[in-house]
C-alpha cells in the first residue's frame, strides 16, 4: 500500500518530526554535579557516595542578588524582625526575588534537574572496576542520590567515579566527577591512621574567592577520614535565613558549591555530625518551628544531603589503635532547667547508656570522643545549651566522671568558635576545641586571659584539628594538634600507647 502525499500528511509527519526530536533534544539536555560528590560513613567494608544532579555546571556568581526575606507575625500581621541567632516560631515569610532572579538564579544557587546517576570504583591502581546501575535521583529530596559501596576491604584506598545524565539517551554527555576514599582498617590491624576535625563555617564568612582556607589546608595532611562536628551550614545567619524548605536547601547547595569544599569531599571520607544551625535555629530543639520551617523538617534535609546514616549516635573502629564515638546532641534534649525542668538531658539516656557500655568494651589503644557541643568547657556565661553550662550541670558532672573512668580517653568539641584545649578540675577529662573555620566566623570568648583549667587559649581566629596515629611494631603513639586556617601547628600532644588502657 502505498501513501499519497498530500499537503495534510506531509504537515503531520512535520509536527510529528519535531516533536520526536524536542523529546530527544530536552532527554539529551546535558546535567551536572555542581555541588560536587560526598563519601560519607566510611566502615572497613563500606562507604556512601552521595551526589545531586545540577542544572548547570557551576553555581550562580558570588556576586548575583539575594532575596528579600520579610516577615510577618502570623496573628497580628505586624512586621518581625530579621536577625542573626532568633528564632521565629510564630512568623509567617514572605520571599521576594529581584526583578531578573528566582531560586535558581540568587547568588551562590545551584539549581537540582531530574536524571540519573552511576557509580563505579576500583582499589587504586588496579584495572578492575565494579560498576553499579544506573539509578535516578529524587525530585522530592532535592535532585540526590545515595549510592551504598559494599564488600570492599580494609584499610584500601579506593577511586570511584560518578557520572550524571539526564537520561538513557544523555549517556554520551554524562558528566563525570572523579575521587577516592580510604576504607577503616580492620580492628585488630596495627595501622597508622590520620584525621581532620573541623566545625562552623558560614557562607557569608568565607575567607578566599573558591571558599575556605581550611579545606586545601586539611587536604594537604592527607587525612584517612573527617569529621565535620556540626552547623555545617548557618540557616539563622545573613541576609537569607532558612524559613522554609527551600531555602534550607539553598543553603546547601551555595556551601557546597565552593571549590575549595568539592576538592575536598571528593577525595575525603566524611563523617558528619549534626548542631543547631544547620538544623533549624540557635539553641533549637525537637519541636520547635522558625517560619515555615520545622525541626523536624530541617533534621531530614540534614540527612538528605550528607547521606548520614539513621542512627543518630555511632561508634567507628579505626584500626586496633583508634575508636571515635560520635554522639548526637539534639535530637533526644529535653527542655532546659531555666524553663521548669529539675533535670533536663542532652544526650538521652539511651545514649546515655549506650557510650558507656561501648566504650568499656573497647579495647582500641585510644579513645576518643567527638561531640557537637561541650562537655569540659569552660563556656561563656551568658549560654546555656551544653554540659558546660549551668542549665546541665547535673547531667554534664555525670557525663564527665563516667568519661573519666576512662584514663586514655580524649573529647574533640565543635560549636565554639575559639580554640582551646582543657581539662577537668575534678575528673582529669581533656578537651580539644577545634575552633571556627574561618578567622572572620571566629570569636565569642571574652577573656583574653587563660583559665586555670586551659592547657591552651586562642580566640579571633579560626582552624582545625588534627589527629595521627602512627603505629610501628607493637607501639603506637597518638598526637593530637590544632591548626590555623592555614594548617600551621599551634599546639599539640602526644601519648604512647603504654600511657593507654587496653
Amino acid at each position: 500500500m502505498h501513501l499519497r502525499a498530500t499537503p495534510a500528511l506531509i504537515a503531520f509527519l512535520g509536527v510529528l518530526l519535531s516533536a520526536v526530536g524536542g523529546y530527544a533534544a530536552e532527554t539529551a539536555r546535558p546535567v551536572y554535579q555542581a555541588t560536587g560528590i560526598k563519601l560519607s560513613e566510611p566502615t572497613a567494608t563500606s562507604v556512601v557516595v552521595w551526589t545531586r544532579v545540577t542544572r548547570d555546571p557551576e553555581p550562580a556568581a558570588h556576586d548575583r542578588p539575594v532575596p528579600i526575606i520579610t516577615l510577618f507575625n502570623r496573628k497580628t500581621g505586624a512586621p518581625v524582625a530579621l536577625k542573626d541567632n532568633a528564632t521565629y516560631a510564630n512568623a509567617r515569610p514572605v520571599v521576594e526575588y529581584p526583578p531578573g532572579a528566582d531560586l535558581g538564579s540568587i547568588r551562590g544557587a545551584a539549581p537540582g534537574a531530574d536524571g540519573q546517576v552511576q557509580v563505579r570504583h576500583r582499589i587504586a591502581g588496579s584495572d578492575a572496576w565494579t560498576t553499579a546501575a544506573w539509578q535516578d535521583v529524587d525530585p522530592k529530596h532535592d535532585f540526590t542520590a545515595a549510592i551504598t559501596l559494599a564488600g570492599l576491604k580494609p584499610g584500601t584506598r579506593y577511586e570511584v567515579e560518578v557520572a550524571a545524565r539526564s537520561s538513557v539517551r544523555a549517556t554520551a554527555t554524562a558528566h563525570t566527577v572523579k575521587g577516592g576514599f580510604v576504607t577503616a582498617p580492620a580492628p585488630d590491624a596495627a595501622a597508622s591512621v590520620a584525621f581532620c576535625v573541623m566545625s562552623c563555617q558560614q557562607y557569608e564568612d568565607r575567607d578566599r574567592p573558591d571558599g575556605l582556607a581550611i579545606y586545601p589546608s586539611m587536604l594537604a595532611l592527607r587525612p584517612d577520614f573527617f569529621v565535620n562536628t556540626g552547623d555545617v551550614v548557618y540557616y539563622d545567619h545573613g541576609p537569607v535565613h532558612a524559613v522554609t524548605t527551600e531555602l534550607a536547601r539553598y543553603h546547601w547547595a551555595r556551601m557546597f558549591g565552593y571549590p575549595t569544599l568539592r576538592e575536598f569531599h571528593r577525595q575525603v571520607g566524611s563523617y558528619f555530625m549534626k548542631d543547631d544551625h544547620d538544623v533549624l535555629t540557635n539553641d533549637c530543639e525537637p519541636g520547635m518551628k522558625s517560619g515555615d520551617l520545622t525541626f523536624e523538617e530541617g533534621l531530614k534535609i540534614f540527612h538528605e544531603q550528607t547521606a548520614m546514616t539513621s542512627s543518630q549516635y555511632r561508634t567507628m573502629r579505626w584500626g586496633r589503635h583508634l575508636q571515635i564515638w560520635m554522639v548526637e546532641g539534639r535530637d533526644f534534649r529535653t527542655s532546659r532547667a531555666k524553663e521548669g525542668r529539675d533535670a533536663p538531658t542532652i544526650w538521652g539516656a539511651p545514649q546515655i547508656a549506650w557510650l558507656e557500655r561501648t566504650l568499656a568494651e573497647s579495647d582500641a589503644t585510644f579513645r576518643v570522643l567527638i561531640t557537637s557541643t561541650p562537655i569540659v568547657g569552660p563556656d561563656r556565661p551568658q549560654k546555656d545549651d551544653n554540659y558546660s553550662n549551668p542549665g546541665f550541670a547535673v547531667e554534664g558532672a555525670r557525663i564527665r566522671a563516667m568519661l573519666g573512668k576512662f584514663k586514655n580517653l580524649t573529647v574533640i568539641t565543635g560549636d565554639r568558635h575559639w580554640q582551646y584545649v582543657s581539662r577537668d578540675k575534678a575528673t582529669g577529662l581533656e578537651e580539644w576545641s577545634v575552633g571556627a573555620a574561618s578567622d572572620a566566623h571566629a570569636g565569642g570568648w571574652n577573656e583574653e586571659t587563660p583559665r586555670p583549667e586551659h592547657r591552651f587559649l586562642r580566640i579571633k581566629h579560626g582552624g582545625f584539628l588534627s589527629g595521627q596515629i602512627k603505629s610501628v611494631a607493637n607501639d603506637a603513639r597518638f598526637t593530637l594538634r590544632l591548626h590555623d586556617t592555614a594548617g600551621k601547628v599551634l599546639f599539640e600532644s602526644s601519648a604512647a600507647a603504654a600511657a593507654g588502657v587496653r
